[in-house]
């Protein structure tokens, strides 16, 4: 190794630890705020390489039991005062049909069976291309049933966000409609 490249590595070494121990100075309280910041920028960028930490904050906060924070909380300005120039919209998606996603150019197929008790029983969730009728039987007891082809698995998401930044403004910036699931990390998205 030559001296040039060991001197480079110290010198990194020698910053890496410096940042480390600048974020371990900094109070819980300020690198909570620096973590909202961190959301409702990754938010708006989809979620980028680098986001990673970012992420797990919101999804940690959206699946508090039992009951949910908003994705972020405060996020200062410069000169202190709340950054409050953005909207965010985010619900949980529940069970039913609205909590899965299909790859484009498919239709989702969705069945719930209901358990005697009237509780939510199995649910059957796929995405097709198209549908064909079939004929069943003969004469009078012929049936019909509908053949769904090119089948693949929905994915089951959890919920969905979207932030608009600068709302009314000129500059206003509207976000596709993100949506999550957070046990398995499945992220797809939709657009304005």
């Amino acid at each position: 190794m030559t001296v040039t490249k060991r001197m480079l590595k110290t010198r990194l070494a020698a910053l890496s630890l410096l940042g480390v121990g600048a974020a371990l100075s900094q109070p819980d309280e300020a690198r909570a705020y620096d973590m909202d910041c961190k959301v409702i920028l990754c938010i708006a960028g989809g979620f980028p390489p680098g986001c990673a930490d970012a992420y797990r904050y919101m999804i940690k906060r959206i699946t508090r039991f039992p009951k949910p924070l908003p994705p972020f909380g405060f996020c200062p300005m410069s000169d202190g005062t709340e950054y409050s120039a953005h909207k965010v919209s985010y619900r949980y998606l529940g069970t039913g049909p609205e909590a899965y996603d299909c790859p484009a150019g498919t239709k989702l197929y969705f069945h719930r069976n209901d358990t005697d008790r009237g509780g939510p029983g199995n649910a059957t969730a796929i995405c097709y291309t198209h549908t064909t009728r079939e004929r069943i039987g003969w004469g009078r007891d012929t049936e019909w049933r509908t053949v769904y082809h090119g089948q693949s698995p929905a994915k089951r998401v959890d919920f969905e966000l979207r932030i608009t930044i600068e709302p009314g403004t000129a500059q206003e910036f509207r976000s596709p409609l993100f949506r999550i699931n957070w046990r398995t990390g499945h992220r797809s998205q939709r657009p304005v």
